[in-house]
């Protein structure tokens, strides 16, 4: 239920190292076909400098299909992959991160484009998590703090415990997206941090305490168990200043790792559950690697082309 520093200390490790990071593009063609561009952006391999390379990050695809280039923008290397694939196929591990143990993965992904009905595509790509699960971080002091803040009625080690869990579950994808990951700007711009933070994780929590509690509390009681909590989580986190020298929090993944999945068609997007852009009339999903880590992620959109 805290705002960890442990969590905000490796945030500012990766931000401060210049992580590497992937930008993958599924360009949906009129007949269904569509072709698969893989940016995978990383600082070069300099003496003293601890950055992860592209390669130090991630599995690059390759065999039969893929064309390779690479450039380099400002202290960048880019590496870009490129293959297309017909309607119905699948492609496995395109995107595959590597752990902290030598041949150890972990997120891979596998990603469709499937007819739908006519002239429509369904875009389908899954992130699975091979990495070591997330370590449970709710503490004693933790539920305590809930049993406070409910109803004497309400107030119950199984309800408290039960909340802590679906709050978690609910927390995960606020903090490491898809959507507008809050960790993107918790260094660069606290104030607003805090403000994102205490809107969209209330917002989160008031549902959390409706689908345990329904009318078994107000929505007034609601808000002010909410108000409570978040309240208490601020005024308990005092996270220090990381010391970029001494490396990041002891971890056996690959740390957080930006990456940005786009969709875009010469049609028009239907439905998804990503982020339409209208202007570009694209859908992305900006997330970190670790958002897969609860559970499998799923990306889908349908498409509509002007083809047959």
């Amino acid at each position: 239920m805290r705002f960890t520093a442990a969590l905000i200390s490796l945030l500012a490790f990766v931000l401060l190292s210049g992580c590497a990071r992937a930008r993958v593009t599924t360009a949906i063609n009129s007949n269904g076909s569509w072709t698969r561009t893989d940016a995978f952006t990383g600082q070069e391999k300099k003496e003293g400098n601890m950055a992860p390379t592209v390669e130090d990050t991630f599995v690059l695809p390759s065999g039969a299909g893929w064309k390779s280039t690479e450039t380099k923008k400002n202290e960048d290397r880019v590496v870009t992959l490129v293959r297309t694939l017909a309607a119905g196929a699948k492609l496995e591990g395109d995107v595959s991160l590597k752990g902290g143990e030598a041949g150890k993965l972990t997120l891979v992904n596998e990603v469709t484009v499937t007819r739908s009905g006519p002239r429509r595509f369904e875009y389908r790509e899954t992130l699975k998590w091979k990495g070591d699960p997330p370590k449970p971080s709710i503490k004693p002091e933790d539920l305590a703090e809930i049993k406070a803040a409910l109803p004497k009625s309400l107030a119950t080690d199984a309800n408290a415990r039960a909340l802590a869990d679906k709050g978690a579950e609910l927390i995960f994808p606020v903090m490491f997206g898809p959507g507008d990951p809050l960790l993107a700007i918790g260094l660069l711009h606290p104030d607003l941090a805090e403000r994102r933070m205490t809107q969209r994780l209330g917002a989160v929590m008031m549902k959390a305490l409706e689908e345990q509690f329904g009318d078994k509390m107000q929505v007034s009681e609601r808000r002010d168990v909410v108000r409570k909590l978040i309240a208490t989580s601020f005024a308990s986190s005092k996270p220090s200043q990381p010391d970029p020298s001494a490396g990041p929090p002891s971890s056996k993944g690959g740390g957080l790792t930006p990456l940005m999945f786009i969709v875009k068609t010469p049609g028009r997007i239907v439905s998804s559950n990503g982020e339409v852009d209208d202007l570009t009339g694209e859908v992305y999903w900006a997330l970190f690697s670790d958002a897969a880590s609860l559970k499998d992620l799923v990306l889908t959109a349908i498409v509509e082309t002007d083809g047959k």
